[in-house]
């Protein structure tokens, strides 16, 4: 009797485990990914031949799962009809550019006409603190046109957790051909940044914002300005502020340091080319007792307007996003 009591309570407890396991909400980047679709359904033109060509991303595994994803999708959905992938990985191996890697614009262009496409798909999965933040665009091949841009913060996921177990990919990027006619390739650096032998976007000089680009935290406006970026051949820095007016050089309007501690949980996004994203070389500041003059380096990148996101870690403890979500240097002063 007692044998058949215990047989029956294991019983009991591996269906309670099934239905847990059975209960289990979808995983939120596959959400992600049906979202992505939903939207590209409804922005691009019903019956145009569409190559959802690459998911930039330090990981290739992850890259990979998410185009699979998207054009299994888009197969199934029938609303579009879709570049075979073993024609996208033809021509990826003919020039040389990687799935999970960078592709410009041009370049992209070039690759939906050689393959006959009227739409290309292209998108990233950056890592914003403890968030990824997930970004699907398409870009009419003919008129060169944004059709519609898909942004979403996925906040956990146990695939892209499993998915990064596989290690990060190389980031070699593709940039078409360069005037010469030779191939531009790109290598990364330790900050996570593909350069490339071109010098685009910011002219060098020192740039004072007026009025100062402000942070937005949980949809409110923030006490953190941008007043001032200093552009190089190699290096552009952002100086950061506590107030929106005064002199900043001389901390009391700073921020303290401590909360800004990890570099790793700040993401620059090049909203010339939204699949970019950089991450800073160094953090810098400088205490004097009133405050800290606070400012980030970056590795030079060719943008003229980009956004800034990143955790804010107060003293509580807490996490809180804060995003810079447009700044336009314009030109240097003179």
């Amino acid at each position: 009797m007692k044998k058949i009591t215990i047989a029956i309570i294991a019983l009991f407890v591996i269906l309670l485990s099934a239905c847990a396991t059975t209960l289990k909400g979808p995983d939120e980047l596959d959400i992600a990914i049906r979202e992505a679709s939903d939207y590209l359904n409804n922005n691009i033109p019903a019956g145009n031949k569409i190559v959802i060509l690459n998911m930039q991303s330090e990981y290739n595994n992850l890259s990979e799962y998410i185009i699979d994803e998207l054009i299994a999708n888009a197969v199934n959905d029938k609303v579009f009809s879709v570049v075979d992938r073993a024609q996208l990985e033809a021509i990826r191996a003919e020039l040389n550019f990687q799935l999970s890697g960078e592709v410009d614009d041009n370049s992209a262009l070039e690759i939906g006409k050689f393959l006959g496409a009227q739409t290309i798909v292209s998108g990233s999965l950056g890592e914003l603190g403890n968030r990824h933040r997930m970004t699907v665009r398409a870009l009419n091949v003919e008129t060169a046109q944004v059709q519609g841009q898909f942004n979403r913060n996925i906040t956990t996921s146990q695939t892209i957790t499993a998915l990064k177990r596989g290690g990060r990919s190389q980031g070699t990027s593709y940039r078409g051909a360069s005037a010469s006619g030779g191939a531009i390739s790109g290598s990364t650096n330790s900050g996570g940044q593909t350069q490339t032998q071109q010098q685009a976007g910011m002219k060098n000089g020192t740039y004072t914002l007026w009025p100062r680009p402000q942070a937005m935290q949980a949809g409110l406006p923030a006490e953190m300005w941008v007043p001032q970026i200093i552009a190089s051949n190699d290096y552009i820095v952002i100086f950061f502020a506590g107030k929106a007016t005064g002199d900043f050089s001389d901390g009391r309007s700073g921020i303290y340091y401590s909360e800004w501690r990890n570099a790793n949980v700040i993401q620059l996004q090049d909203l010339d080319n939204p699949s970019r994203f950089y991450k800073p070389v160094s953090i810098n500041s400088h205490d004097n007792g009133g405050g800290a003059i606070f400012s980030m380096s970056f590795r030079r990148f060719p943008s003229t307007r980009f956004s800034l996101g990143c955790e804010r870690v107060g003293w509580s403890g807490n996490q809180t996003p804060m995003v810079f979500e447009e700044i336009i240097p314009g030109e240097p002063d003179k």
